[in-house]
């Protein structure tokens, strides 16, 4: 986990994914487990935007398409939930897209769709502002 970045924040989000799958295990769709994340956010008083939306614009213009967040956690961390057998290079893409379009610090994924939880911590590596807007 890349710790140096909000490690207190970061750090409480997986202890709440953590809580989350040993309570329901894997084998639920995503929703689900976007929904009880919710409800846990909630309980433990952490600032959340669900689905937050995401615009690119690109020399000027707005694209049409626009990308969401699960969650933006502390105005600052973005998150991805999945339930799929292993997390795999194009959820890993999604969420390194998103932190550099959000141009936010920090992105985690997990994957609740296996026997363990599984988690990537992602850092924003980029200066995308600048090649973005």
């Amino acid at each position: 986990m890349n710790s140096y970045i909000y490690p207190v924040e970061s750090r409480e989000l997986i202890r709440i994914a953590m809580q989350l799958h040993r309570e329901l295990g894997c084998g639920f769709k995503e929703k689900v487990y976007q929904d009880a994340f919710e409800v846990l956010l909630k309980e433990n008083n952490i600032p959340y935007e669900r689905e937050k939306h995401l615009q690119i614009v690109f020399h000027g213009i707005t694209l049409e398409h626009d990308y969401y967040y699960d969650f933006l956690c502390f105005g600052k961390i973005g998150v991805e939930l999945k339930a799929m057998n292993e997390i795999v290079g194009e959820f890993e893409s999604q969420i390194i897209n998103y932190i550099h379009v959000g141009n936010h610090q920090l992105g985690i994924l997990f994957n609740f769709g296996a026997t363990s939880l599984e988690y990537k911590c992602f850092p924003n590596r980029k200066d995308y502002n600048s090649k973005i807007r």
